[in-house]
């Protein structure tokens, strides 16, 4: 790995076990993340069997938010070279309705069902519900 790091321009330092304010910056952000999420839980009523889901939506949300770090740009445009579709954003817990399977329809049986939001599937452009 020093060989990755150095060729990266990357100068890899490590801190001492059982001291978390040598590393302040990662803490922070990581209670920022950890406060939103437990927010997002309250707000939905969901289990804590579902904080990892709240958690991922933090993380992508804060991902398509302009920072100041980056002048004010996305995180979403320094990683893509694209400017994030906030269209796609939802509500985490919300009602939504996923569709059915046309193999399995008849002509009075209902086309969608009933769905919480839970997050975004990488990789594909469908979402994650329960």
């Amino acid at each position: 790995m020093p060989s990755f790091y150095s060729s990266k321009g990357i100068i890899h330092q490590t801190s001492c076990v059982e001291t978390p304010q040598q590393n302040g910056v990662v803490e922070r952000k990581h209670q920022h993340i950890l406060n939103i999420a437990r927010s997002l839980m309250f707000q939905s009523y969901f289990p804590l069997s579902f904080c990892s889901f709240s958690v991922s939506h933090v993380v992508h949300l804060i991902n398509m938010l302009p920072t100041t770090n980056l002048n004010n740009h996305f995180p979403h445009f320094a990683l893509h070279n694209q400017v994030p579709d906030l269209s796609l954003l939802r509500v985490f817990g919300s009602l939504c309705f996923a569709s059915t399977l046309q193999d399995h329809w008849t002509k009075f049986q209902p086309r969608a069902r009933k769905c919480d939001f839970l997050g975004y599937s990488f990789g594909t452009q469908g979402f994650i519900l329960f």
